[in-house]
């Protein structure tokens, strides 16, 4: 399926793969920054925002299909690609499916497949997904362990909860989403990826975490990890200037 999308910005094609249960909006804080050097294709992935959930599971193959349908939509033949968390998963895939299309990589506090811990928290969710509880319970317990304190401190989590509870996402789309990430093995293909690529994760990411982002970076050849200091799990809302500079600075050398 083509996802909604935008396209904003002038110069080279810039992909923004957002992560589990976000949308295009979730690189608000620093599109203002990357849109001043490239041209960013900016997407709602299925069942968030514009794109309606097609009502059946899917995978992150499903997913990277997607992505690939709207850079066709959108006349974008080969661009870099920056995905989130769930994002990271689908980008990689993406660049080791159609290399052609993929110009540099930026893979944002990845994890190539669920550990023990991983699993507890897709438990957790899928719980919380499937109970009676308020929704504001629910979006709050489905981002609790996202982000760095500091993003706590400073209304970032508050912000994000309440754009939640206003319009909240269908509990169905939700269990797909949580069986999607589940599923995810990136081993059989990141040896594949011959893209330059940059694995970028905070130092303070209790989700995925600093040593799932190394072997990552450790699995794709030349990869190189960029640790961002008092972040979570979401430096591009988290750190946003630190991460648009260092997106930045690795698209353009």
């Amino acid at each position: 399926m083509t996802p909604s999308y935008e396209v904003v910005g002038k110069g080279p094609g810039l992909v923004l793969v957002p992560g589990t249960f976000a949308d295009r909006r979730t690189w608000s804080r620093v599109i203002g920054r990357l849109a001043t050097r490239f041209r960013c294709l900016l997407l709602d992935p299925r069942g968030t925002n514009e794109t309606p959930d097609p009502g059946t599971a899917f995978t992150a193959d499903d997913l990277a299909g997607d992505v690939s349908a709207a850079m066709d939509a959108a006349k974008i033949e080969r661009a870099h690609l920056v995905g989130h968390s769930l994002g990271a998963a689908v980008a990689i895939i993406l660049a080791a499916r159609e290399p052609g299309r993929v110009r540099r990589l930026v893979a944002v506090s990845p994890a190539a497949a669920p550990d023990a811990y991983l699993t507890a928290v897709f438990d957790l969710w899928a719980e919380l997904a499937d109970s009676k509880l308020p929704d504001h319970a629910v979006h709050l317990g489905l981002l609790i362990n996202a982000f760095g304190r500091g993003a706590f401190a400073n209304g970032t989590v508050r912000a994000i909860v309440d754009e939640m509870d206003r319009h909240p996402p269908a509990r169905a789309t939700i269990r797909r989403y949580i069986e999607c990430d589940r599923r995810v093995d990136l081993n059989p293909v990141m040896r594949s990826v011959d893209a330059s690529t940059l694995v970028m994760v905070g130092s303070q990411d209790a989700l995925t975490g600093v040593d799932q982002a190394r072997a990552v970076a450790n699995s794709i050849p030349g990869a190189r990890l960029e640790v961002i200091d008092d972040a979570g799990h979401g430096p591009h809302l988290e750190a946003p200037m630190t991460f648009a500079r260092i997106v930045t600075s690795f698209l353009t050398s």
